[in-house]
């Protein structure tokens, strides 16, 4: 892990079209491997997360996950 520099955490509602993306820097200080998204509507939000190195680097996508939210 001495290497990371970014998490790349992907969402949104279209598994295929993931248009949100938030971004964690500094992943070898702060790699506490989670994170809280805040802020969702109902319905099926998909996520994925990639990783940044200090080259520049980004890493293919995870499996595409999903979760419920219910209002």
């Amino acid at each position: 892990m001495a290497e990371l520099d970014e998490y790349i955490i992907r969402y949104g509602q279209d598994a295929d079209n993931l248009d949100r993306e938030i971004v964690i820097s500094d992943a070898q200080v702060d790699a506490h491997m989670t994170h809280k998204v805040s802020g969702l509507g109902s319905g099926t939000w998909y996520f994925t997360i990639l990783v940044r190195d200090n080259n520049g680097l980004v890493s293919a996508p995870s499996a595409v996950v999903d979760k419920q939210i219910r209002s």
